[in-house]
């Protein structure tokens, strides 16, 4: 928990431990399908693994009906031959060759997972053997992703401007899965005045995101914030605030005999 305190303010910090996958709330410019036998990752699909998902796109590239299965059966066939048996064997020739097809009409990134002690996720490989290796992909259209660039053709230019956004998307689902979600609570005068859960990144970028939120008059606080591990020390803040508070208004209860005389005499 990150705490600040100022004046008749105190603003908490605190993780958010049902915080909804942004995947369910945000629009996104990607689909991200995932395979894993223990999580279920990224969007809802129906796919039955990786094959089966490869195939459909495959399929939307060249044409889903019948010619189109055919060229995906000879396809199949001339790799076994080829590329899939003997010594030297490559068994992800087939799942390359759909894959480099299916760039002619999609934008794909692959997804890798590392199940180390958490869940983290990129685009590009860990490098772990042991507790790493592709999950998925995530991928656009070029046709809807120019629409949502409003460009006219496919650039250079615009075609990295595409992958960053699906890197971007990764990204915040990657803080997702780390557990990098915090919510705020900002009291003043030991009354919650307001509160707002789902900020998903580091905590630089989240201090950013809570202080456009708060009041003009109490935005200082995020630059304040420090962590309180113990329960006591929010309660004492509390009891400091009531404390000031009680102070205060005994202040201007004495001072209003004071102020009535001075009324008198005039």
């Amino acid at each position: 928990m990150l705490m600040a305190a100022k004046d008749a303010y105190l603003l908490l910090v605190q993780p958010d431990d049902v915080m909804i996958s942004p995947r369910e709330v945000d629009e996104t410019l990607g689909t991200m399908i995932c395979f894993h036998p223990r999580y279920a990752l990224g969007d809802h699909h129906n796919y039955i693994d990786p094959d089966d998902f490869l195939r459909e796109m495959y399929l939307n590239t060249v044409g889903h009906d019948e010619k189109g299965m055919k060229r995906y059966e000879w396809m199949v066939n001339a790799i076994w031959s080829r590329k899939m048996t003997g010594p030297n064997r490559n068994e992800q020739a087939v799942a390359e060759t759909m894959l480099n097809v299916i760039s002619k009409k999609y934008i794909m990134l692959p997804l890798y997972l590392l199940d180390h002690s958490g869940l983290a996720m990129r685009t590009v490989s860990f490098h772990d053997p042991w507790d790493s290796g592709q999950v998925g992909w995530i991928y656009v259209s070029k046709e809807d992703a120019l629409k949502a660039f409003e460009a006219a053709e496919m650039t250079p230019k615009i075609r990295e401007m595409i992958k960053k956004a699906l890197r971007d998307e990764v990204e915040i689902y990657d803080a997702y899965l780390r557990g990098e979600c915090y919510g705020y609570e900002l009291y003043e005068k030991g009354e919650l005045k307001e509160s707002c859960w789902g900020f998903i990144g580091d905590m630089d970028e989240v201090r950013k995101r809570i202080a456009e939120q708060l009041p003009d008059d109490c935005k200082d606080l995020v630059d304040q914030l420090e962590e309180r591990i113990r329960p006591q020390s929010v309660i004492k803040t509390f009891l400091q605030q009531a404390k000031m508070q009680i102070d205060q208004a005994a202040k201007s209860a004495g001072d209003k005999p004071k102020q009535q005389a001075f009324e008198i005499a005039r």
